[in-house]
């Protein structure tokens, strides 16, 4: 069994506008189309059964439309998380109708969204989240477009997680896309209920220097993702197949870690 916990979909009219803008800024083709049904064929002929669903709101007054798009395509193999602004006004709200939709979790993304994860405003979110026992997850580190700003640093969710313990966090891109170096200072002692995904980190670094910084985190905290569309997941399933790891830590990562945070 492989689960993806880290996967995108868009409505049309969104995939037309940023597909072609990241052709141009990234010099690479997106691998897939960011529909439901292209991703269920994707994970299909992969040997994916389920994938986690991360929706991605830049405005706060983006967030319910879209957790409602999402719910409605959702299923068949899809697993809705909702997306979330730490700064909306109807947080709690938004967090309860998710909950009671069946959305264990919720995405931020304090890149895209200019928010940093430590400012003492995400409070509200992270406490309302704790309460309702719901798994944040959120992108962390640089982004492959060019941006002045990184906002999710290693040493600022080390700062979260040192505040709120009891948080369950998912931090994507092995903790922090392209700043591993800070990774290991600041995250890996840091404790914590917190867990990193693999997506789109093959691009960044070679099998054996991914294998050994799972090896420091330990694959107990790993869960596999491939971050489709921007990414194939089936390759990036073969990839974490073939690193240098036992069959039992192999299986940790692609889908018994994932199976145990979702219940």
């Amino acid at each position: 069994m492989i689960i993806d916990f880290h996967c995108h979909i868009y409505p049309q009219e969104v995939a037309a506008k940023i597909f072609p803008a990241a052709r141009e800024k990234l010099k690479v083709e997106v691998f897939g189309s960011g529909a439901p049904e292209d991703l269920r064929f994707q994970i299909r002929r992969s040997g994916i059964e389920s994938c986690v669903i991360l929706p991605l709101a830049r405005g706060k007054d983006d967030v319910r439309s879209l957790n409602g798009w999402v719910k409605s395509v959702c299923g068949h193999g899809l697993v809705p998380f909702g997306a979330v602004h730490p700064f909306m006004d109807d947080l709690e709200s938004e967090l309860d109708r998710l909950q009671r939709a069946g959305c264990r979790g919720v995405k931020m993304m304090p890149l895209l969204q200019q928010f940093y994860p430590d400012d003492p405003r995400c409070s509200r979110l992270y406490e309302a989240l704790i309460a309702r026992n719901m798994i944040l997850v959120t992108h962390a580190g640089c982004d492959p477009m060019p941006r002045g700003e990184v906002f999710g640093t290693p040493d600022r969710f080390a700062r979260v997680i040192e505040r709120y313990p009891d948080l369950t966090m998912v931090l994507a891109h092995l903790g922090g896309l392209g700043m591993w170096d800070q990774v290991r200072k600041f995250l890996i002692p840091s404790g914590g209920r917190v867990l990193f995904d693999t997506a789109y980190v093959s691009f960044y670094l070679p099998g054996k220097e991914m294998a050994d910084l799972i090896a420091e985190i330990g694959p107990d905290r790993i869960l596999f993702g491939s971050d489709y569309p921007w990414e194939d997941p089936g390759r990036a399933a073969r990839i974490i197949q073939g690193l240098d790891v036992s069959g039992e830590e192999a299986e940790a990562m692609l889908w018994k870690n994932a199976h145990r945070l979702l219940r």
